[in-house]
């Protein structure tokens, strides 16, 4: 799509989304389906613009209630979507769009609005004083500054050329919009459609009718089979055909032999000795039985005759192979030489260092099998250990869970404490804007009502204004088509420019070129040319005879290498097969062999461990036999151990209750001391913040205040400006008038009182109520932009203010 296509799509898909009915991924996808939009970086635009509109909605609402409020009179509320995309586009993917983008997406609209948009957005002054402020409001300040403001003033220089060719374009349509817009267009009168006047034809003769056989269209005849299933014998020649092909197969696979399978056969002892290395005797039981019961691959003593044939068999290639497999051998052979020029120059190769890394990785693959093992019987051994840490674990958790339920009550009995203290702050809030609301009505009325006289008296001015272009107009168009019609009168004389034609002689239009021929010995060199052509393809026919005969050649030549480098490489793949089969056995018995060794290991391990707890219960049981003996000597003094353990017991408690109490006091005084320090501090941010806000009131009363007085003096600069072109433009008619009177005055004698009493009346209209003074209306201005101020800081949420702003 055009770019002006883009941004229309963008502004209709987002008019169009009603988020009470469907959401935001939905309506794009029903809308880039109903507008058939197949290309899919122009379905991606609309995607992001419309999502980035959504989600950065506040932030151009700000700039845009700015460029409203200051641009008022020269931005439409229509526009206001479309603005809102350029501001999107222009905040957050201006470096990702890059600047020709951009240019070609602003000069796709209309100059006036872009011009008027871009040198507000593009001033520093603007974007430090009026959007910083606002912007800080939504986002973090750093944000603004470094990826708003700052993007925005480093692409300055750039758009200033844009902005530059805006203006000029916006100042030439003005003019041409002056010069030109009065002019009428005769329209042209329409082609009516008449039909050609052609001779009816005569109506035709209908044919006789024919008779319609009545029969079923779709019978088709009853075979002869049915009626005689063998009547001509076909049944019997196919079973007899089909008895001989059988037969024919069998005496031609009689002699070949099946695949003979060899399977060992099974001890038929199974001994296993029992003791301590019963588990391991096991194992080597079971890898015999595993060794036995191997699945040997069948080896036919007499293969088909079939797969001999396939060996040997041979595959037609086409040029295309023939060059490919070539070029790959001579890469191969490049690739050999330079090892044997290396081998020359060097006097060594890398035979020994890939030696060397097939040991080491060899050393490498062994370590790490041992690795594996070793880390599977630690997972053994540590299995218990990890059994006892999850059951300590979980009685410390039960105790942790036990003291965060206690302070999880603390924390939700104060947070219900600040929830009531934040509500009662937000009613008080409540209250303060409803009595700020009340006297926004009254304002309302009195500017709507202001308007309404301003735009009556604007509107008689310009339907006067109009009369009188209409008239001047009329005129205008009167002098035109009389100067068209002189020039139709001049162009319907005949010209007679007829020129005979020579073929043997140049035409004067073409003697000052320098290769000028006449027709006749143009036709004899084309001549010569098409023989000369005729003969280089003749010539260029035998080259190609010859070429093609010499890559046949060559290509016979390279068939005949290729299927030499095939033998050479199928001996060398049979080799390298046979090589990678026994390394991979030598691999499977190195990995057994590890796990054989880890297996016993572990065992070893296991076994120790269980005679060393052996020992220790056997030496835990005799201390409590010892134990017993000794509390049997000592029954005599229980009494008095019992006593003394009660009296230990009591003392003990009572000394972990005053440890309580103290530290209870200690927390309680720090909690009280936390609550004071934090009720200061809260008191310190509300003065902070209301000192921050009475001093943004009053730096927005300021700006209100000079933008409302700059605003004045160009309304009355602007007003004045058109009180001198509409007098200028009367003392130009008057003297036009007077001119006419003086060389016609018996056509105007009769109206010359009639038109000295309308100018006396017009003057004196223009010098009494109809033309305000400049005081008056910078006062009006003033009321009305008072009322403005007030009305947006009731919608900001300020407190409403009834002292004047100028």
């Amino acid at each position: 799509m055009k770019p002006s296509e883009l941004v229309d799509r963008c502004i209709e898909c987002y008019k169009s989304f009603q988020p009470n009915k469907m959401t935001l991924d939905s309506h794009l996808e029903l809308f880039l389906a109903q507008i058939d939009c197949s290309d899919e970086g122009d379905a991606v635009f609309i995607r992001q613009v419309v999502y980035g509109s959504m989600r950065y909605k506040k932030l151009i609402k700000v700039l845009l209630t700015a460029l409203y409020f200051k641009h008022g009179t020269e931005v439409s509320r229509e526009d206001y979507n479309l603005y809102m995309v350029f501001a999107y586009i222009t905040l957050i993917r201006l470096e990702d769009m890059s600047v020709p983008i951009f240019r070609r997406f602003v000069f796709a609209q209309d100059a006036q609005k872009m011009f008027v948009f871009l040198s507000f957005l593009f001033n520093a002054q603007t974007l430090n004083k009026w959007m910083k402020e606002e912007w800080c409001r939504l986002y973090d300040e750093q944000f603004v500054e470094d990826e708003l403001i700052a993007k925005l003033l480093r692409n300055l220089p750039e758009v200033s050329d844009i902005i530059e060719r805006l203006r000029d374009l916006a100042s030439t349509k003005d003019e041409d919009d002056i010069g030109e817009g009065d002019k009428v267009k005769r329209q042209l009168p329409t082609t009516k459609v008449e039909p050609f006047n052609l001779s009816k034809p005569r109506p035709r003769m209908l044919p006789e009718p024919f008779a319609i056989k009545l029969e079923n269209p779709y019978k088709k005849p009853i075979p002869e089979s049915v009626k005689n299933p063998d009547g001509d014998g076909t049944l019997k020649k196919v079973e007899e055909a089909r008895k001989k092909a059988r037969e024919e197969t069998l005496s031609k696979h009689s002699k070949s032999k099946g695949p003979e399978l060899e399977i060992e056969k099974l001890s038929s002892k199974k001994v296993v000795r029992a003791g301590k290395y019963k588990d391991a005797l096991a194992q080597e039981h079971e890898k015999l039985l595993e060794e036995q019961t191997r699945f040997i691959p069948p080896q036919p003593t007499n293969p088909q005759p079939a797969l001999k044939a396939a060996e040997n068999s041979s595959i037609r290639l086409n040029t295309a192979a023939v060059l490919r497999e070539d070029a790959l051998f001579r890469k191969k052979q490049q690739e050999e030489a330079a090892l044997i020029k290396k081998y020359e120059s060097e006097l060594r190769d890398d035979s020994e260092y890939y030696e060397w890394q097939a040991r080491m990785r060899q050393e490498d693959e062994l370590r790490r099998l041992q690795e594996i093992e070793q880390r599977r019987v630690q997972m053994i051994l540590t299995d218990q250990n990890a059994k006892e840490a999850r059951i300590q674990n979980e009685r410390e958790n039960q105790k942790f869970a036990a003291d965060m339920r206690k302070e999880a009550e603390a924390f939700r009995a104060m947070s219900r404490a600040e929830r009531e203290q934040l509500l009662q702050e937000k009613r008080l809030l409540v209250d303060d804007v409803k009595a700020a609301e009340k006297n926004v009505r009254p304002a309302i009325e009195a500017v709507l009502e202001a308007k309404t006289m301003l735009g009556i008296e604007l509107r008689e001015e310009s339907k006067r204004l109009e009369e009188e272009a209409k008239a001047k107009r009329a005129k205008e168009e009167e002098e035109r088509m009389e100067i068209v019609r002189q020039i139709r009168a001049l162009e319907s004389v005949p010209v007679d420019r007829t020129v005979q034609f020579d073929p043997t002689s140049v035409s004067e239009s073409s003697r000052h070129v320098l290769e000028a021929m006449s027709m006749a010995e143009l036709l004899e060199r084309l001549e010569m040319v098409k023989q000369q052509a005729k003969e280089q393809e003749e010539e260029r026919r035998k080259e190609i005879i010859l070429t093609k005969q010499a890559r046949e050649e060559d290509l016979v030549t390279r068939v005949k290498t290729i299927h030499q480098v095939r033998e050479i490489r199928k001996k060398d793949a049979k080799e390298q097969r046979m090589r990678k089969l026994k390394k991979a056995e030598e691999e499977k018995e190195l990995r057994l062999r590890v796990r054989n060794e880890a297996q016993l290991k572990l065992q070893e391990e296991i076994e120790m461990k269980r005679k060393a707890r052996i020992e220790e219960d056997e030496k835990l049981r005799k201390e409590m036999e010892m134990i017993e003996i000794k509390k049997q000597f000592l029954a005599a003094g229980a009494a008095q151990m019992e006593e003394k353990k009660f009296r230990d017991l009591e003392a003990g408690a009572e000394r972990k209750l005053r440890d309580r109490q103290a530290r209870e006091r200690l927390e309680h005084q720090a909690y009280l001391a936390s609550m004071q320090e934090e009720e200061k501090n809260r008191k310190k941010v509300l003065k902070l913040r209301e000192k921050t806000r009475k001093e943004f009131v009053r730096e927005y009363d300021e700006r209100v205040r000079e933008g409302v007085a700059a605003m004045v003096d160009a309304l009355a600069t602007t007003h004045a400006e058109k009180r001198r072109i509409v007098e200028q433009t009367r003392d130009f008619e008057s003297t036009l008038k007077d001119k006419q009177i003086v060389s016609d005055p018996n056509k105007h004698m009769t109206n010359v009182k009639s038109i000295l009493s309308a100018r006396n009346l017009r003057s004196s209209h223009l010098k009494g109520s109809l033309v305000p003074s400049r005081s008056s209306v910078r006062d009006d201005l003033a009321d009305r932009s008072t009322a403005h101020v007030e009305l947006g800081r009731s919608y900001r949420g300020l407190p409403y203010r009834t002292e004047e702003v100028l």
